[in-house]
Order: C-alpha cells, then structure tokens, then sequence
C-alpha cells in the first residue's frame, strides 16, 4: 500500500486525473494499464524535448 500511495503522489496530475475518470467510467484494469502505459510514454517522451530544448539554450 505505501509503494502506491508513492506512485501515486509522484504522478503527473493529468495522469492521475486520467486514471481518475477511467475508474469513474468503470474501466477495467486491462484498459487502465493501457491508458497508463501510453500516457506515461508520451510524458517521457515530452520530458526529453524539453530537456533537449533546455540544453540548445544554455550557453
């Protein structure tokens, strides 16, 4: 239990949000790993952009 509780404050908020409402709808757990697995992709990736951007505009 404490590991989720963890997981689940180092969650971005739209992530958690997300994750929120596929419960509220009653997705199952298949689809909620889904959703998870591919938001959490598209964040790492966003998360190198802007790293890279970081970088070309230190000096």
């Amino acid at each position: 239990m404490k590991n989720e509780e963890s997981k689940s404050r180092k969650m971005d908020p739209v992530i958690r949000k997300c994750m929120k409402h596929l419960e509220i709808i009653g997705a199952d757990d298949k689809t909620r790993q889904i959703v998870y697995m591919y938001m959490k992709t598209l964040e790492d990736k966003l998360t190198k952009v802007d790293e890279k951007e970081f970088d070309h505009q230190s000096p």
